[in-house]
């Protein structure tokens, strides 16, 4: 099995919870969906037309975080921008929200780092997407839009990480995956493996899939763990994949 991995990165991000209101909280990690909707912004389809070909069963990904994040919390002035006068900001009634934003613990100096690895069991898919990819190995790669985390006013870029050849495996004891993990397939957590450094493991839902309109299907949401200072974890989980540069990851399912 061929999987494609790249990085995204970035200074800011804003992953919209869906049921965030009238303070727009964050997800930590880029949900599945946010990430397909990048892939395809890659690939130049239109928006709303790739759900079906990127659904869970055709299309699956992983997700890490590799570098050291906060969050912090500012008032986003924002505008309702109905013509193109409304761009100026002299409309009356602005709406301030209280916006989550994620960074990195030193803005000055680092910067987010979110890796991803696809497999899609269209060829000609993955053929197209690694060649986009190997363009450049720092750019935006996209043929419509600009690479934004979440928002398009974080703009990020893409490290194309390479193509690696990957094994499913079943039944593991003892494996340090270094990917988020879904709780659905976690067996045991060994604690006193995490000897290297100080942890932080959290708990988030993650939207993973929507239909061709643009619900959350009956398998859409998903509960996984990951540390918050990008470190692997130390578990025995029901399935994993290996990788040919000796990482552990898991799918988003």
């Amino acid at each position: 099995m061929k999987v494609i991995s790249f990085h995204l990165k970035g200074k800011m991000a804003h992953f919209r919870r869906y049921y965030s209101n009238s303070s727009a909280l964050t997800y930590t990690i880029p949900p599945r969906t946010t990430i397909i909707g990048i892939i395809a912004g890659i690939l130049g389809y239109e928006r709303d037309s790739y759900y079906e070909e990127f659904s869970l069963e055709r299309c699956r990904i992983s997700v890490a975080l590799c570098s050291s994040i906060k969050k912090i919390v500012q008032k986003l002035n924002l505008l309702k921008v109905e013509s193109k006068n409304d761009l100026n900001g002299s409309k009356e009634h602005h709406s301030q929200t209280a916006t989550e934003l994620i960074i990195p613990q030193d803005i000055r100096t680092g910067c987010l780092d979110y890796q991803i690895w696809l497999n899609h069991e269209a060829k000609e898919i993955m053929n197209k997407l690694e060649q986009l990819l190997n363009v450049f190995p720092h750019a935006y790669c996209s043929k419509r839009i600009s690479m934004g985390l979440g928002t398009a006013y974080n703009v990020g870029w893409i490290e194309y990480d390479g193509i690696f050849e990957a094994q499913d495996y079943e039944g593991t004891n003892l494996e340090l995956i270094s990917s988020v993990i879904p709780i659905a397939k976690l067996k045991r957590i060994y604690t006193e493996k995490m000897t290297d450094g100080r942890y932080a493991v959290v708990k988030e839902e993650l939207p993973l899939e929507f239909d061709k309109d643009r619900k959350i299907t009956s398998k859409g949401i998903g509960d996984i763990i990951f540390d918050i200072n990008g470190k692997p974890i130390p578990a025995s989980v029901v399935s994993c994949v290996k990788l040919d540069n000796d990482k552990t990851i898991m799918w988003t399912e």
